[in-house]
């Protein structure tokens, strides 16, 4: 639009004959008021000078409009990163797995548990039935062995703790021991 105004203006000044025969077929002369130039969708802002005469927050004026100074743009923050949605937004590949072998862990469980208890039942009900006299003698002879190896160790035992207290001088004097007459 401005450039528009600013045509319109050099063409009055080329043409002053032109002028003068447009303004008598018209209304009467107003004063003549600058046009506002349209406002585009985003304003370009012309860069300020940066001379040594122009001081730093003195408004420079061109064209009958004051000049604003561009704002800087704010610089990023590198520490913080935001995901806008789009391809980086995915499920990674370890949480997959996860899922997969978690699955896998209760379809392996849902069937083996019932499997594994239907087996058991069966190895119960079929058992291997009564053992064979000689074997039975058998087993009551290792019974009998084994608790007589138990009284021998626990005898054993109580001579090892006997011998502890008496080298460590807890009974006190030879003398004084119970067995023992002098």
């Amino acid at each position: 639009m401005l450039v528009r105004v600013m045509l319109h203006q050099q063409a009055q000044n080329a043409n002053p004959s032109n002028q003068n025969n447009q303004r008598t077929t018209e209304r009467p002369e107003r004063p003549e008021r600058p046009e506002r130039p349209e406002r585009p969708e985003q304003a370009e802002r012309p860069e300020r000078p940066s001379s040594p005469d122009v001081a730093p927050n003195e408004i420079i004026v061109r064209n009958g409009v004051p000049v604003i100074p561009p704002i800087p743009p704010i610089p990023p923050i590198p520490a913080i990163q935001v995901h806008t949605g789009g391809p980086q937004d995915f499920i990674p590949p370890q949480a997959v797995d996860i899922s997969y072998a978690f699955f896998a862990m209760l379809a392996v469980i849902l069937i083996g548990w019932p499997l594994s208890r239907a087996f058991g039942r069966r190895l119960e009900r079929s058992g291997r039935g009564a053992l064979a006299p000689a074997a039975t003698e058998q087993l009551q002879r290792i019974e009998q062995a084994l608790d007589a190896m138990a009284i021998e160790v626990e005898r054993i035992s109580e001579a090892q703790r006997y011998l502890t207290k008496l080298q460590a001088g807890q009974l006190g004097e030879p003398s004084a021991l119970p067995g023992e007459r002098r």
